[in-house]
């Protein structure tokens, strides 16, 4: 099929001319048989004049126009014209014929880079150049590159983005479908998380609801790149992109066609988990801002409205969210061409637009304006969006410095985190070692306030026992000085018992004492009697009673008191022992005295014998009354022995609290001496954790230093390596602009 377009391109010598374009037409073409061109008229008209070879004017306007079409077919301008022409016809075109699509083809601007040659009534198919252009692509690719971009920029056709899409970014390649399907029978960790967000992805459109095809596709894809890429795995806003691929073509197209974004245009690095690359073209964004639009940057500054608040989506999804679906196609049709720059272009279009309307809004009015207002602002004007976004320069060398400052800044960033983790464990260890330093010395003087107090009431204990030793020195001294009476008394009575013996008694009252003394003797019979008995009894009872009070003192008192108070009691026993005994001596000495003075009366009768039995009647009392001083005196000693023996424990436990006294000082001194070791030991842990410090600040300066000069190796090594690409690049489009067959043509 050949056909004939007419256009008034130039004028020769009054004669229009035609451009003839010829296509090989097959069985499986791209165009369908019901698709109508507003061209078709005019090529049937021009079909009939040209049958009709015999008028020579016909021929020779023929031949002129034959030769007018080679010398455009050898001019790259008028490619360029066909390429302008077909934008304007494609944008008063009609939907697509093919009911599988889902939305109306987008129609292409005018770009301000490809000027027209031709006038704009111009009618020209931008559908067969894309159908020649995807039959030809590598010839056309290798040729003139430039121009299929800007084709692919202006807006590629609805009907041909499924196969433009993957010659674009190269994902035509047969591995990846084999892979794809061998992905899909394996499992995928990410699984529970995939189902959970896909409700979310696009719930507005049929093609997506619940249970529907494309929710199944977009879970196939998204589990398959988990598993092709382990280390990205799955991110949430990768399944817009996903979703937006299968929208137009099948899943295993999409799944290609990710791959290759994702590797290809730097996607992979923005979805990686430490989002480096995110923060990197935060930074870049921030700072074109601030250059190109100061005024919004400030208002954001003074909000507090950080860059990713608003344009972190934009990179992750590629402005799906954010845009309506038909722009953001044709912002994909940009993003396989230009990359990543693309995104920046859009986004500084969209705020430099935008910038009246967010001047006068707060934090959260801005979010709200991001959210909604900016996708009804474009919802049915693309061409300013795309118009400004083309003008906007970017400049390479700037870029390249803001990445080497952000990625400077970042390391810095991660030194000072580095640095500010480390300060906290030391810190940390520091404040363990303060607090177990801080327990041991409270222990310490817990331990020293013990030792005080208990020479505190040591001391008081010696002062009670001076007390007592006191008492029982004035007491001793009492004792001494009843028991010198005692004798003096003695002494006394004896001088009074000798003036006594002299005195006469007549003979009647020395018979009434007779009588006296022998009611006495009956009495002291029965009295020894009793107190023999009595004697018996209370021996056993002080058996009983030394027994059972030794027992129950040595349960009860401490050992070295419970043998003092035996002793004493047991000297007390002996004492009433000795008194009962010298009792019943003297109770035997009266009677025999008393049979001896009756035996004396009965044998004599006489005054001799009468003065003598009265004077062994006089002798008792005065017996009598010295065994009551002996007692007395012998009470006396008893009472000086205990209070020796008092004075003796009081003496021992005096010396006894003096040494506990000399050991709780000598222990205390050993504690402080503890003390102070401890305090040294800590003193020179510090200096050495100091010097370790030191030390690793130094190594780890110049593991610093060696890392930046390999940088600069590295730099130095790519800018080489950029002059020897450059020089390549120079050298290839010279020899280019020299080939006379570069024609950019359709055959």
């Amino acid at each position: 099929m050949v056909i004939e377009l007419k256009g008034r391109n130039s004028q020769i010598n009054g004669l229009p001319t035609i451009t003839t374009i010829k296509n090989s037409a097959t069985s499986n073409s791209l165009f369908s048989s019901e698709s109508q061109f507003s061209s078709d008229n005019v090529l049937d008209d021009e079909s009939t004049s040209l049958d009709t070879p015999d008028d020579p004017e016909i021929k020779s306007v023929l031949n002129k126009m034959e030769e007018l079409n080679r010398t455009n077919e050898a001019d790259i301008r008028s490619v360029t014209s066909k390429i302008s022409s077909s934008s304007q016809a494609g944008r008063s075109s009609s939907p697509l014929p093919n009911g599988n699509n889902r939305y109306e083809e987008l129609l292409p601007p005018r770009s301000n880079s490809l000027q027209p040659t031709v006038e704009d009534d111009e009618d020209f198919d931008l559908w067969t150049i894309w159908g020649n252009l995807v039959k030809s692509w590598e010839l056309e690719w290798k040729r003139r590159p430039s121009c299929v971009k800007e084709l692919a920029r202006r807006g590629i056709p609805q009907h041909f983005r499924t196969i433009a899409w993957q010659l674009l970014s190269g994902a035509n390649v047969k591995l990846l479908h084999e892979n794809y399907s061998e992905y899909l029978r394996l499992s995928s960790p990410y699984e529970k998380a995939i189902s959970r967000d896909i409700p979310r992805t696009f719930p507005k459109l049929d093609f997506f609801k619940d249970e529907g095809k494309g929710q199944q596709s977009l879970f196939n894809v998204m589990k398959a790149y988990s598993l092709h890429d382990r280390e990205v795995g799955y991110c949430q806003g990768s399944s817009f992109i996903v979703g937006q691929l299968l929208l137009q073509m099948p899943e295993e197209e999409a799944f290609a066609v990710f791959v290759r974004l994702m590797e290809n245009y730097r996607l992979r690095e923005l979805y990686k988990p430490t989002m480096t690359e995110l923060g990197l073209c935060m930074f870049q964004l921030e700072m074109m801002v601030q250059e190109q639009i100061p005024d919004l940057y400030m208002h954001f500054n003074n909000m507090g409205f950080d860059t990713s608040m608003y344009a972190s989506s934009w990179f992750l999804t590629v402005f799906i969210t954010t845009l309506p679906l038909d722009l953001a196609n044709r912002i994909m049709d940009w993003f396989l061409v230009d990359g990543i720059d693309t995104i920046f272009r859009i986004a500084l279009s969209i705020l430099q637009q935008s910038r009246i309307d967010l001047l006068q809004l707060d934090m959260e009015g801005m979010l709200k304006y991001f959210q909604r207002e900016v996708r009804s602002r474009y919802e049915n004007d693309h061409e300013l969006l795309f118009t400004i976004a083309s003008r906007i320069h970017l400049n390479a060398k700037k870029m390249k410095k803001l990445e080497k400052e952000y990625l400077s800044k970042r390391t810095k960033d991660q030194e000072e985190a580095i640095e500010l983790r480390r300060l906290r464990t030391e810190n940390r260890l520091l404040r363990q070692r303060i607090d177990y330093l801080e327990s041991e010395s409270s222990a310490l003087a817990d331990r020293l306030v013990r030792g005080q107090v208990d020479l505190a009431q040591q001391a008081d204990t010696c002062l009670n026992i001076s007390h007592e030793l006191n008492i029982l020195r004035d007491i001793n001294y009492d004792a001494h000085r009843r028991l010198e009476d005692a004798h003096q008394s003695r002494t006394a009575y004896a001088k009074t018992a000798k003036s006594d013996q002299e005195v006469q008694v007549d003979d009647i009252s020395m018979i009434e004492h007779i009588h006296q003394l022998q009611q006495e003797l009956i009495e002291t019979h029965s009295k020894k009697a009793d107190l023999e008995s009595t004697v018996r009894e209370q021996k056993q009872r002080i058996n009983v009673w030394e027994l059972e009070s030794a027992n129950k003192r040595f349960k009860e008192c401490p050992p070295e008191g419970g043998v003092a108070a035996i002793q004493e009691e047991l000297i007390r026993v002996k004492m009433r022992e000795a008194e009962s005994s010298l009792s019943l001596k003297e109770m035997r000495q009266k009677l025999a005295e008393f049979e001896q003075q009756w035996q004396a009366y009965m044998n004599l009768r006489g005054i001799q014998h009468f003065n003598q039995t009265r004077e062994s009647a006089h002798s008792p009392p005065l017996s009598s009354h010295s065994v009551d001083e002996e007692l007395e005196l012998m009470e006396m000693e008893t009472q000086n022995h205990v209070c020796t023996n008092q004075l003796k424990r009081q003496d021992d436990e005096i010396k006894r609290l003096r040494e506990e006294k000399e050991n709780c000082v000598q222990t205390e001194a050993e504690l402080r001496q503890e003390l102070r070791d401890c305090e040294r030991k800590l003193l020179g842990l510090q200096s050495e954790l100091k010097e370790k410090n030191i030390m690793q600040r130094l190594k780890y300066t110049e593991a610093l230093q060696t890392v930046a000069e390999l940088r600069t190796q590295l730099a130095q090594i790519e800018s080489k390596k950029a002059e020897k690409e450059a020089r390549l690049r120079i050298r290839g489009s010279s020899v280019f602009d020299q080939d006379v067959d570069s024609v950019f043509s359709f055959v």
